[in-house]
């Protein structure tokens, strides 16, 4: 598929993103919603989801942004969002 910045895309398609291919759906429960799902890699059939506050349909190249988003962040090792080791699960009081 031929990205496109100005057409909004098909309800599903699969796309290749850095050599990771995704299958793209659109919910149509959630306006603006689509789902990713990782077709390969080490962890396929992981994914995320991702839906526009203004729930207009996005365009191919909308969704490129959106998945090599998520594979900033994911393990290249495991596949999966890892939990930072630095993050003490947001409880900011003190203990003693």
């Amino acid at each position: 598929m031929e990205p496109s910045d100005t057409e909004p895309s098909p309800d599903r398609f699969q796309l290749t993103v850095d050599d990771e291919p995704f299958d793209v759906a659109y919910d149509p429960a959630q306006p603006g919603a689509y789902h990713y799902t990782r077709l390969t890699g080490p962890a396929p059939g992981y994914g995320f989801s991702s839906r526009r506050s203004d729930q207009v349909r996005s365009t191919v190249v909308e969704h490129v942004e959106e998945i090599r988003s998520f594979l900033d962040i994911v393990d290249p090792v495991t596949g999966y969002i890892e939990d930072d080791p630095d993050d003490d699960g947001g409880d900011d009081t003190s203990r003693s």
